[in-house]
């Protein structure tokens, strides 16, 4: 007799998320694994703080133009005290040049000179008396009327 095909009708009913999760066995135990030792590291030492040498240096140098500075203000205050004498004794040599100017004209003769030149004296000079009256300010227009004559142009 001749063989028949076997047909099997295969059931793949699975019902929602209610499907067993397969378990994975290992077939072996596993061993651990071992991590390299790690190495040792060489500790930086700092035996100075790098902050506090620069906060130190910083102080240095405040200090050496403190100095400076002070130097600088003692030449100064020095080269004022030498202007003030110069100054007096620049007083001194007008006050000597003003006396000699003085003394070097006659007030008569100068008056004599004048008189001879056709000039007279302030008393005997015509005055004539000038009336000047400023003219008032036009008063400024407020606001209100500005914008009044703003729109009258606009609209002209």
């Amino acid at each position: 007799m001749a063989r028949k095909a076997e047909v099997r009708y295969i059931n793949s009913y699975i019902a929602g998320t209610a499907a067993c999760k397969p378990e994975y066995r290992p077939t072996q135990p596993m061993k651990e694994a071992k991590l390299p030792k790690p190495r040792r590291q060489n500790k930086i030492v700092i035996p100075v703080d790098p902050a506090a040498t620069a906060g130190i240096c910083l102080a240095v140098v405040l200090l050496i133009l403190m100095i400076v500075g002070a130097f600088r203000l003692a030449d100064a205050q020095r080269q004022v005290s030498e202007m003030e004498a110069y100054v007096s004794r620049l007083q001194v040599r007008n006050e000597e040049l003003d006396e000699t100017y003085r003394a070097g004209f006659d007030p008569e003769e100068i008056r004599q000179i004048a008189t001879a030149m056709g000039m007279i004296p302030m008393e005997q000079a015509q005055q004539i008396h000038v009336a000047v009256t400023v003219p008032e300010p036009e008063a400024e227009p407020s606001a209100w009327s500005a914008f009044l004559t703003f729109l009258t142009g606009l609209f002209a």
